[in-house]
């Protein structure tokens, strides 16, 4: 008994993803088996609360807007803001990432994601050729006007986890960052909704670093497992 309590402990303390949840609403994923075609991310924090869930998923602490929390947390979390957000939409593009899911490595038969226009046009403009070179190393480098379709992320929620809970927790997703939103998946040349899915308690793998917390929520368990949805 002593030896099935502590292998099921184990199970549960290495489950990075047993909070995440992904249901589609409307519509259908399957444009998405189509290879040969791309896709690219964009993420939308604009309307996001900042929260604190406690263990049953309920909001303990609304922290307001991601403006207003970065600015309670000082004047580097403000000037480092618009790095996290481009980081975190980059991984999205990634081919592959040990020990993770990603959206490409899962559905590497259909459609993959390159990275975003913005994206793009900041690297072909940039003079940081290492950075854009580890870019182009481990990311879908398509040119994204050749993309069919885009898929946006509205982040309704975000609890940004905690680095000291990630350092001290038990399992590997403590501390993790935590998003409530929505994905829309749209045909680019006709603007159509094609479908939606709620994300609901998508929780990531902890970080001390917050915007590796939020990386690995975005790309591990959201669009890592979105291809679990496509039928």
């Amino acid at each position: 008994m002593k030896k099935s309590f502590l292998f099921i402990a184990f199970l549960l303390m290495m489950s990075g993803n047993a909070m995440a949840d992904l249901r589609l609403e409307s519509g259908s994923l399957k444009a998405l088996k189509n290879a040969g075609e791309y896709a690219y991310v964009e993420i939308d924090w604009s309307k996001a609360k900042v929260v604190e869930f406690d263990r049953h998923g309920k909001v303990e602490k609304d922290l307001g807007t991601i403006d207003a929390y970065n600015k309670s947390q000082g004047s580097d979390w403000v000037k480092d803001w618009p790095e996290v957000k481009r980081f975190v939409v980059n991984c999205t593009a990634w081919e592959k990432r040990p020990g993770r899911a990603t959206f490409n490595k899962e559905n590497k038969k259909g459609v993959l994601i390159t990275v975003n226009p913005q994206i793009w046009k900041a690297y072909q403009n940039s003079k940081d050729e290492d950075e854009r070179e580890d870019l182009q190393d481990h990311c879908i480098w398509v040119n994204p006007s050749k993309a069919k379709y885009k898929m946006v992320l509205t982040v309704n929620e975000v609890d940004m986890g905690s680095g000291t809970a990630s350092a001290f927790g038990m399992g590997v997703s403590s501390g993790g960052a935590i998003i409530n939103g929505k994905i829309r998946l749209i045909e680019i040349a006709t603007g159509k909704q094609l479908a939606s899915v709620i994300v609901d308690q998508c929780k990531g793998f902890g970080n001390y670093s917050q915007r590796t917390r939020l990386m690995d929520v975005v790309t591990g368990e959201i669009f890592g497992d979105l291809p679990d949805l496509i039928k």
